[in-house]
């Protein structure tokens, strides 16, 4: 009998302990998971917290873009009034996320290259938005060329041309050059993008290589002098707007072409261009000459082009 109670005694004591280990280890262990719950807790609270950091930091970049240059930037031809390809490549960066976009449009019309320069030292407050300026685009040398064309126009199939060309060439050279200097004087960082001039002329007579060899010649100085400037691009919008709806099929054009300049005087010439409807569907049928919305939509995409391929240079991202 006393054994009998020894041993109850005994298992009494083992239930005890083994009671108090378990629960101790089963307390132990519901800490630890309050404590890994806490801390996963915790982490997600600052992960969010750091996502939420990160989104803040995505700020609206203000973009602002300075045209400069002639009647193609001033938007002659430009039925609604926008501006031309101005307006719309506004349009087309305030679609990208987080950019607001500010534009101003200095493009006066008649202007030559040795004008536009005039101008933009002449101006504080051009000056003052071109040194402000995120990107800077500008047209120049298409009255340059005009220039050369209309003092020269009765000489357009004789060799003197070639070298009244030539002459003229050299000093819009050394013209352009000065300008886009000065540019990058005002401003040492922002993106310049120079468009191409194009042939107006060429729906009317393709067979007039004349037209065609000397803007071509025009647009590669203006390509060479964008060159040397640091950050400046070049946007050749020759091809298209020369040849508008031809493009793929300037043969055909040459084909059913029966207008010779060199059987032309200055009257039937001027009829020529007084047709109320443009051959050339990227030119206004106001003038036959400057773009009209079709033509300034094509500027844009191939400005926007260009400025994507070189986005780093403007774009926060």
């Amino acid at each position: 009998m006393k054994i009998l109670k020894t041993w109850l005694q005994f298992l009494a004591i083992l239930l005890s302990l083994t009671l108090l280990v378990f629960g101790g280890w089963h307390l132990l262990n519901q800490n630890k998971g309050q404590s890994q719950s806490t801390a996963k807790t915790s982490n997600s609270v600052k992960n969010t917290a750091a996502v939420s950091s990160k989104t803040k930091k995505i700020k609206t970049q203000q973009l602002k873009l300075v045209a400069l240059g002639d009647s193609l930037t001033q938007g002659v031809g430009d039925t609604t009034n926008q501006g031309g390809y101005v307006g719309l490549i506004q349009q087309k960066l305030t679609a990208l996320p987080h950019l607001k976009v500010q534009t101003l449009n200095y493009g006066k019309a008649g202007d030559r290259s040795d004008q536009i320069l005039q101008r933009l030292q002449a101006s504080q407050t051009i000056q003052q938005q071109v040194k402000q300026a995120n990107v800077i685009v500008m047209t120049v040398g298409g009255n340059d060329l005009m220039q050369v064309f209309e003092k020269q126009f009765s000489n357009l199939t004789d060799s003197q041309l070639a070298a009244a060309v030539a002459s003229s060439r050299k000093i819009y050279q050394n013209k352009v050059n000065q300008l886009l200097q000065q540019v990058r004087a005002y401003n040492s960082t922002a993106p310049i993008f120079v468009y191409s001039v194009y042939n107006p002329f060429y729906v009317y007579f393709p067979k007039i290589q004349q037209f065609q060899k000397y803007t071509e010649l025009w647009n590669t100085t203006t390509k060479q002098a964008v060159a040397e400037i640091k950050n400046a691009y070049f946007v050749n919008i020759d091809q298209r707007m020369s040849t508008g709806q031809y493009y793929k099929n300037t043969k055909q054009l040459q084909q059913t072409s029966v207008t010779d300049i060199t059987t032309l005087n200055e009257t039937k010439l001027n009829q020529v261009f007084s047709d109320k409807e443009e051959k050339n569907h990227y030119l206004s049928s106001a003038d036959h000459f400057h773009p009209n919305l079709k033509g300034y939509r094509y500027m844009t995409s191939r400005l926007y082009q260009v400025m994507l391929q070189h986005e780093k240079t403007w774009h926060k991202s």
